[in-house]
């Protein structure tokens, strides 16, 4: 008579593919089912144990001991007739007298198998997946206390399915998240490169602007000492002068030309480590050219020999531009004294503790008023005619403080004058070997 397999689940669709959601047939060996075998042939003193699965066509072992193989056709199989009772433990105590078994290729070949027990692995929601069983090659029976023990093992088979499922759901969980930290980052990354380009662009208006108003404080220079060579053309050491302010103003100019284009470029400006008081007293007749011989400019350059990071384009534009808006506001007369000292901040809030070097611009002008002070910062911001300022000077000196690690602040008061501070971090001290260079 031939072998007989067992017939199909009712619910055999839904059991399907309640196995196949665990994503565990096919998987590598693991220690917890390895225990669980190793638990049942102990506690029923056999030489087989499985953790079977029954798949669709096959019985697939996630666990075994004492079997070659890893895998059976289901039609030989003896848990796909465990899995038809799952509330129950399938107990075969002599597979070759029983009309199911005995005609099986497993029991009249290898492994020969006469006892079986298998206890249904189930879900949550009763489908069974397969057995957690044991196997002997002779007739034998379990006691009510090894049954129990391979129920509870059936059960912990079950968690074990259970908690890979989850553990794979949060190692994919995990991989999405990091997947989108990437993701999020790389936007990051872009909306920044974005935000930079904006920026540039947006500073790179405020520039084209303000331009006008640099080399137009340069032009002044220019046309001031090109009136003065004339009006001296029979005193060759005054024209000399006269002419060389003319050509350092003519450079200033190109060296801003070069900025705005470094700019369009998106490059940076050029930072230097220099001494501000040196770059000052170098500069000495360019200045004086922007004020004219109408305005009494001194100097108090005390802070020697220390270095601060900046570009020093910026720093002569920001100058000119002081030393111009004191120019416009005495209407061409009056005194500006530009000073130069070292200070140590604590406690401020605006400003890091540490060493600053202070260049101020003061002037005996009309001063300001508190609320006219508070807005002068302001880009665009001006109080002069249209077409004589962009409003874009100071708003200038503070990002060039700014960038330093320091800031600008005005002390004035109406019919006291005018100081411009700017605090600039100082890195350190300067040796004159680095000057040289």
């Amino acid at each position: 008579m031939p072998h007989r397999p067992a017939p199909f689940p009712l619910n055999e669709e839904e059991r399907a593919l309640s196995l196949e959601h665990l994503d565990v047939l096919g998987s590598a060996p693991e220690q917890g089912f390895d225990d669980v075998v190793l638990l049942a042939t102990t506690l029923c003193d056999t030489p087989i144990a499985l953790v079977s699965l029954v798949d669709r066509e096959r019985q697939w072992f996630k666990a075994c001991i004492g079997l070659p193989v890893s895998e059976t056709h289901r039609d030989l199989a003896f848990c796909a007739h465990a899995i038809l009772e799952p509330d129950e433990v399938l107990i075969i105590e002599d597979a070759a007298i029983d009309p199911r078994f005995q005609h099986s290729a497993l029991v009249l070949g290898p492994p020969y198998i006469r006892f079986y027990a298998g206890a249904p692995i189930r879900t949550d929601t009763g489908h069974p997946l397969g057995t957690v069983c044991v196997i002997d090659t002779r007739p034998r029976t379990l006691s009510e206390s090894q049954r129990k023990a391979l129920q509870a093992l059936a059960r912990q088979t079950a968690a074990l399915l259970q908690l890979r499922l989850h553990e794979a759901h949060r190692e994919q969980r995990a991989s999405e998240l990091l997947e989108q930290l990437e993701h999020a980052q790389a936007q990051h990354r872009e909306a920044e490169q974005s935000l930079r380009h904006a920026r540039r662009v947006s500073s790179l208006g405020m520039l084209t602007a303000s331009i006008a108003h640099d080399v137009n404080n340069l032009l002044q220079v220019l046309s001031a000492s090109l009136q003065m060579a004339n009006l001296r053309a029979r005193r060759p050491a005054d024209v000399e002068r006269f002419c060389q302010t003319g050509l350092k103003a003519v450079e200033q100019g190109g060296e801003l030309i070069r900025q705005l284009l470094a700019n369009v470029r998106q490059d940076g400006p050029e930072l230097v480590c220099i001494d501000i008081s040196e770059r000052i007293e170098s500069s000495r007749s360019l200045l004086a050219g922007t004020v004219g011989e109408t305005i009494e400019l001194s100097y108090d350059l005390a802070a020697r020999d220390v270095g601060v990071m900046c570009d020093e384009v910026q720093l002569q534009a920001v100058l000119l531009n002081l030393l111009s808006n004191s120019r416009d506001a005495m209407h061409g007369r009056g005194q500006v004294h530009i000073a130069t000292r070292l200070q140590q901040v604590s406690s401020d809030l605006q400003l890091n503790d540490g060493a600053y070097l202070i260049l101020s611009v003061k002037d005996d002008g009309p001063g300001m008023s508190p609320e006219l002070a508070s807005k002068i910062f302001a880009p665009f911001f001006t109080t002069k005619q249209a077409g004589h300022g962009t409003g874009l000077g100071l708003a200038q000196a503070r990002e060039f403080a700014n960038n330093t690690g320091g800031d600008v602040r005005v002390d004035t008061a109406p019919g006291a004058g005018t100081t411009m501070n700017l605090y600039l971090r100082v890195l350190g001290r300067i040796s004159v070997a680095d000057q040289a260079g």
